[in-house]
Order: structure tokens, then sequence, then C-alpha cells
């Protein structure tokens, strides 16, 4: 039985006698409009600093070390960001990031010219944004069914590109009518203003919320997940500690390091773009951004949220003709490295404005199949425990942020090549590339049945063959500990045959 049809049999089990028509009910969208706006902010938050950073901090070199700021304190609360989602609710801790970051975002303001100062504030908001994708995964989980999760989950990602779009069309014209700091200032009355509103309209799970109606709560449940067992033993979350991180899967699995390293060379490329693009804009295309260069920095954006859409279902609609999935993963993989990599590379011969900004169009078009390769395929490997597999890889993928801009910022001060910077991030995405290519897989994992087993006809995952060679055993495997999650995976490794 394929990997597809398993899909499709057990979303059918899940949803019982229950009929598919989706239910009246609205709240699942309003939940995720406001994960979207959230999303949207945090973003424009992040871009703002690289339009408003040449005012008060001339040194390249420092630029770069101020931008990388952010990703120390970014990089840290990654993974403990999803464990208190699930210990104490995804709406408190999302509500508790927000504050802390736009309260570190404002007092850009008062430590501007303190280097140092403004070094510890970037890391502050770091802190308060690392919360954002668990807790979003987290919410996901609760409140999206499947028969709609790919696109509420494609709506709320989008806001990545809308907060890029919306900072590089307001902030410049913000800066030149009324300072930087009205920048600053704007956009965290807008924050505050989304922390009010979920407060009061925001909810951890469809169980907990009072104007659901039953009919949508009820579907919400019946359609949170492809495994309704899965489903019944994460009803409490004293069960939901059973589904613990394997952090030796997670460090030594050949598949899993396929994502992280893919994961890294994509942001290396994208961090870069999303810092440096509006001084590139201003000083290498002679774009004033708060005139018409705005909507000419803002157009490669667009283009990324129109090949997010198309390439999504361009992936899905691949699988469903029959292809295999890790053959669709690593070709949407290889096209959004291998076309990103040879655009950038190709600035270099852009003689005029027009030429750069189209291919910064195509690059950023071009980079969003990876959404359906190696992004998506933390799903594949990990199908229960894609969270954890993306807090890691997501935890790995931040550290391009601190590297790049120093790279980066070090590279223009003492040389000003941009054309060094773009050919440095096309080789790292031309190996990412090649890495993905030979270690994907599109098989889980968790333990596999061994002639050598542990007791339990299992041995452990660090032992399989997605192991990397000589990886240690440490033990036991949590699954041939816990008889509900091997069983689990018995099933799943059986219809994966």
């Amino acid at each position: 039985m394929s990997s597809k049809a398993w899909k499709k049999a057990d979303i059918a089990t899940a949803a019982g006698d229950v009929s598919t028509k989706l239910p009246k009910g609205k709240r699942r969208y309003v939940t995720a409009f406001l994960c979207l706006c959230v999303s949207t902010i945090c973003y424009a938050d992040r871009t703002n600093m690289g339009i408003a950073l040449p005012a008060f901090v001339t040194n390249k070199k420092d630029q770069g070390e101020i931008l990388s700021a952010f990703f120390y304190g970014y990089m840290c609360t990654q993974i403990p960001g999803g464990y208190f989602a699930v210990r104490f609710g995804a709406k408190f801790v999302l509500l508790t990031g927000v504050v802390v970051w736009t309260l570190f975002d404002i007092s850009t303001v008062v430590v501007a010219k303190c280097l140092t100062c403004l070094f510890f504030t970037r890391v502050g908001m770091g802190l308060g944004e690392g919360i954002l994708f668990p807790c979003m995964h987290q919410i996901a989980g609760a409140w999206y069914p499947v028969q709609e999760r790919s696109r509420l989950v494609s709506l709320v990602a989008s806001g990545s590109d809308l907060g890029t779009i919306s900072a590089l069309l307001i902030s410049p014209a913000i800066m030149a009518g009324s300072g930087w700091q009205r920048i600053f200032l704007v956009f965290g009355v807008l924050s505050f203003i989304w922390v009010i509103v979920y407060s009061i309209m925001g909810v951890s799970r469809p169980e907990e919320d009072p104007k659901i109606t039953t009919e949508e709560r009820s579907f919400i449940i019946r359609n949170r997940t492809v495994d309704p067992d899965t489903h019944r033993r994460q009803s409490s979350r004293a069960e939901l500690d059973t589904h613990a991180m394997n952090w030796r899967v997670l460090l030594t699995s050949r598949p899993a390091w396929a994502i992280y390293v893919a994961h890294m060379c994509y942001n290396y490329s994208w961090y870069i773009l999303l810092g440096w693009i509006p001084q590139y804009f201003n000083q290498v295309l002679d774009l004033d951004l708060a005139r018409k260069g705005g909507f000419a920095a803002a157009l490669p954006y667009m283009c990324g949220y129109t090949g997010t859409l198309l390439f999504g279902r361009l992936g899905d609609m691949l699988v469903t003709r029959g292809y295999r999935e890790l053959h669709v993963r690593q070709a949407m993989n290889a096209f959004s490295f291998l076309g990103c990599a040879f655009f950038l590379f190709s600035l270099r011969l852009a003689k005029s404005a027009p030429m750069a900004v189209a291919l910064l169009c195509l690059t950023l078009f071009t980079s969003r199949a990876a959404m359906a390769g190696y992004w998506v395929n933390m799903i594949d490997v990990a199908p229960n425990h894609a969270a954890h597999v993306m807090g890691v890889s997501n935890t790995f993928g931040t550290i391009p942020g601190i590297i790049g801009n120093v790279v980066t910022g070090a590279i223009l001060q003492a040389t000003g090549s941009w054309d060094l910077v773009f050919a440095i991030a096309a080789l790292v995405l031309v190996f990412g590339a090649a890495f993905f290519h030979c270690y994907a897989s599109d098989k889980s994992i968790y333990a596999r049945p061994s002639s050598s087993s542990n007791g339990e006809g299992y041995s452990s995952a660090s032992t399989t063959s997605s192991s990397f060679p000589g990886s240690p055993n440490y033990g036991l495997s949590l699954s041939s500990s816990i008889p509900e999650l091997r069983d689990e995976e018995e099933s799943l490794l059986e219809n994966q045959m």
C-alpha cells in the first residue's frame, strides 16, 4: 500500500461517520487570520532594522554585527518555545513572545547611539520572535483540520513575504517624513493592538473556545490528525508527554541532517536578502526606497509570495499523479536551490536597475520551491514528530543568520563587493542542493524492525540505516519501552512497505 493511499485511508478513518462537508463555523479561519497578522508584523519588524540601520550606524562591519545579534536570541527560544507552547498553551506563550519582542524593538529608539546596548536589544528581540514559529505549529495542529491544513498553513506562512513587502513599501516613507525613530514606534503600536485583539479573540485549542459552535469543534477534533489512534492518545497533556523528543534520532539520522543542512543553506541566502537588500537598492541600484524604489524592492518578495502558493500546489499535484514523495521533494529542492544560486550569481552581470530587480524577482520566485522540498520533508520523515524536527531544524537554520550577516558586513566593509557576497551565497546553495539530494529520504527516521533486537524486536533508531555510521547507541528507544508508540510505529511501517 502506497504512502499516499495510507494517508487517504487514515483521513477517512479519522472522520468516522461524520460528513466531510465543512462546518458552518468560522473560528478556525479567525485563528488563521490572527496568526497571519502576527506573522506579517514579525517579518515587518525584522525588515525594518535593515531599512533604518544606515541612518544611525554607518560602518558596514558594525551593521553586520547588529543584524546578526537578532539571531543569537532567536536561536535560543526555538526548542523551549515549542515545549512551553505544549505545556502552558500556545496563546499565553505567543502573547508573551510578542510583548517581549515589541518592547525590545521599541527600545531601539532609546539605545541606538550605544552599539553595545543596541546589540543586546536585538538579542532580546530575537528571544521574543523565536517563540513565534513553534507556537504557530502548535496552533496549526490544534485548529486546522487535515482537509484545510495545507492552505491555512500556507496562508500563515505567507506572512513572511507580506511583512517584508509592507516594511519595504511603508517604512521608507515614514522615515522620510518623520525620521527613522517613527518606524519602530508605528509598528510597535500595531503589535500591541494585535496583542489586545488576540487576548480577546484568540484561543489555544478549539476545546477551550466558548464561542465556537459544537459542529465546528467536533469537525476539527475528528479531523485534526490522519491517525485516529494518535489523536486518542494525545487527548490529554499527560499522555502527550509520551511523545518526548528523541535526541539520539534527531541528531544522528542522515535524512534529518539532510533537512538541517538544506535549511541552513537556504537561510544563508534568505537572511542576506532580508537584512541587506534595502542597502543594495540604495547604494548599488541608486533607488530611493522612500520614492519609487520602495515598490522595486518589494517586487521580488511579491514574486516570492506567488512562488510559495504556486509550488505548493505543484508539489501536491505531482504526488497525486503517482510520483514518489522523495523524488518530488528532491526535484523541488534542486530547482529551488540551483535556480536561486544561478540568479544570485547572475546579479554580477546586471548592468541596470531593471535587470537587477528582474534577477532578484526570479531569485525569490524560484527559492520558494523549497517549501515543497526540504520544508515539507520534515513531515515525511517524522509524521508524528514533525514539531520536534522543525524545532531542531529551525535552531540550526538560525546559525546562517549570525554567520551570514557578519561575513557580509566584513566583506562590504573591506572590499565593497556585492558580487562576492552573492557568489558565496550561490555556492552555499549548490552545496545544500547536493547534500539534500544525496541523503534525503521519505521514510520514517524512527525505529524499524531489526533482526538484532533489544528485547522487544526493535533496534534503537541510532542503529538503523537512516543513521550515520558509527553513531552511538544510548539504550532502548522510546518506542520500544512504550507499547502504544511501538504499535503506532508497526502500523506506520507496515503501510509504508
